[in-house]
């Protein structure tokens, strides 16, 4: 019971909640200071923190959007609503002691405009570690979490012992899923880097502020250097996914984020598909959208339970076309060449 507390708690920190939602663009009034929103949006993440810490539940429906959506950590992890979620959690902490919810390092990067933002941390619970990344919003006066990816991050050793026995899934596997239209180009930029990596990487290594979570214990990855090096291993292994679920996408109230997500099936060069829910953030730029941050994690389930996912694999890396071997003139030919055209010109002459 421990665990499942421990669990609970880690998703009701990252949003407690989840949720088909039809967020519309719209006018939200002037825009904010980014260091106000900033700060504001951290309180909201840390007010959560602490009503799970002192077992007060019911406090979070202030500071968590009524339609808000969260995946993980387990596989059946994916609540309906904001209520369910709450009364779900409380019977939890009525059964056992409150865990205090430990941030590892909380970042948070806002959007033009300070209306949106998305955060990253590592939580502890319990003494389990989670990664969580969120996205807030604000339409009037302060932030609300509505939508949120958690999960456990244990070692790679584990990763594969529990691989072996299929039992690797993607966290919230069965959640509700819904694409609202304005979200179409993230979208379509998220379908295309799953065959196509590099679309992904040339996003995330155009930021300073964008990070990659993997989904062991560790696998965090920021600075356009360090995701230029990861992305290098990741091409150099011909990293791929194939979405083996169903795909939501929403855009916030102010129409500057974007986050697309699914249940996606990972490969590799030389290693076993790896079950896995893809959780993507986009900026608007423009009239394009770029990712700014990834989240890929996975759960662990009974021994089995992965085999629907590690079924649906993408096609096979096209081989690299071979190059044309260079067109070379031996010398003697070159000279030869040379002095016809001379002869050309001579006889123009007169």
């Amino acid at each position: 019971m421990r665990a499942r507390a421990a669990i609970v708690l880690a998703v009701a920190a990252a949003a407690c909640g989840g949720g088909a939602q039809a967020t519309k663009t719209r006018d939200l009034g002037p825009a904010i200071d980014e260091r106000t929103a900033e700060k504001d949006a951290k309180g909201t993440l840390e007010e959560i923190y602490g009503s799970i810490s002192r077992g007060k539940p019911d406090n979070l429906f202030s500071v968590v959007d009524e339609s808000v959506i969260v995946f993980g950590p387990r596989k059946a992890d994916g609540f309906a609503n904001r209520t369910d979620a709450i009364v779900a959690l409380n019977k939890v902490v009525e059964a056992n002691e409150s865990r205090p919810v430990q941030s590892g390092r909380l970042d948070v990067v806002v959007s033009p405009g300070g209306r949106s933002a998305w955060a990253f941390d590592l939580v502890n619970v319990d003494g389990t570690p989670m990664a969580m990344l969120a996205i807030l919003s604000s339409e009037d006066d302060f932030f609300r979490v509505i939508a949120a990816a958690v999960a456990k991050t244990p070692s790679m050793r584990d990763i594969r012992s529990e691989l072996k026995k299929v039992a690797v899934v993607p966290p919230g596997a069965s959640a509700p899923a819904k694409v609202e239209d304005a979200a179409e180009g993230a979208v379509d930029r998220f379908r295309k880097g799953l065959l196509e990596q590099q679309v992904w990487g040339d996003d995330l290594a155009s930021r300073s502020d964008a990070i990659v979570i993997g989904p062991a214990s560790g696998e965090v990855t920021r600075g356009k250097k360090e995701i230029k090096k990861l992305w290098k291993k990741r091409l150099d292994a011909e990293t791929r996914g194939a979405i083996s679920g169903e795909l939501s996408a929403h855009v916030t109230a102010d129409g500057k984020l974007a986050w697309v997500t699914a249940p996606v099936t990972r490969v590799e060069k030389d290693e076993d598909p790896l079950p896995l829910r893809v959780f993507a953030v986009f900026e608007k730029n423009d009239d394009a959208w770029k990712m700014l941050a990834l989240h890929e994690s996975l759960a662990l389930d009974e021994p089995g339970a992965g085999a629907p996912f590690v079924k649906v694999l993408p096609p096979a890396a096209s081989p690299p076309e071979p190059e044309e071997p260079a067109k070379t003139e031996s010398k003697d030919k070159s000279k030869a060449g040379k002095k016809a055209k001379k002869k050309k010109k001579k006889k123009r002459s007169f």
